[in-house]
């Protein structure tokens, strides 16, 4: 029997995906937590076989999760679950060393699915509809547009790359979520992009990386 780790600050949903786990027999949950700190917490003590960590959470994201665990050396298979379903998210957590990026949609029928597959990373069929898989390294045009932003705009971008929602990310700033939209449509009109989507596929690929200031999730 495979030992599990859940991540997720909603009750409701880690009882559905503990359940999903535990009817098939083959899966004990060890663990759950609400935040990115106890995750890597739990990670460090208990080194589960999986990790079904949420992208957006209190304290460090999923990313962060998955990236410092694997800094750290942590041999856990990671699953990033996630309420956004586009492909720029998916290629960051498998660039990050992640097995599988399971829309939260998707989790009910494809959860099993992700952690049963092996040797290949494991994709929701719902993900990606809004753009490309691949995130190729930005050129110097591209690094020339993210010094045309305002350090707030790039502060609210780093976030949005994170996966959180202009609620979330007004609350990390101490600002409005309508201000958080200001910043994202100017920041929009700096770099020539129509469309939330493709402004979060730009932000994952050139600003991805970048260090919050916030110290908070979701």
């Amino acid at each position: 029997m495979k030992t599990v780790l859940l991540a997720d600050d909603h009750p409701l949903f880690r009882a559905g995906v503990r359940q999903v786990l535990e009817e098939t027999g083959r899966f004990q949950v060890m663990a759950e937590v609400r935040d990115g700190d106890a995750a890597m917490a739990q990670l460090e003590i208990l080194r589960p076989d999986i990790a079904v960590l949420d992208l957006s959470m209190p304290g460090l994201s999923g990313f962060e999760v998955l990236e410092r665990s694997r800094q750290a050396g942590i041999p856990t298979r990671m699953v990033i679950l996630s309420m956004h379903a586009e492909q720029a998210y998916a290629a960051r957590a498998r660039a990050a060393g992640a097995q599988a990026f399971v829309a939260k949609e998707d989790a009910a029928a494809e959860l099993i699915r992700a952690l049963d597959t092996a040797d290949t990373f494991f994709m929701s069929q719902s993900v990606g509809v809004s753009g490309p898989a691949d995130l190729p390294p930005g050129d110097a045009a591209d690094r020339e547009l993210v010094e045309r932003l305002t350090e707030s705009e790039r502060r609210v971008l780093r976030l949005l790359a994170k996966g959180w929602t202009s609620k979330q990310i007004g609350r990390g700033l101490g600002i409005s979520p309508r201000t958080v939209q200001a910043h994202r449509r100017n920041a929009a009109e700096r770099l020539g992009i129509m469309g939330p989507n493709q402004l979060m596929q730009f932000a994952v690929r050139h600003l991805g990386a970048g260090d919050d200031e916030t110290g908070e999730g979701s």
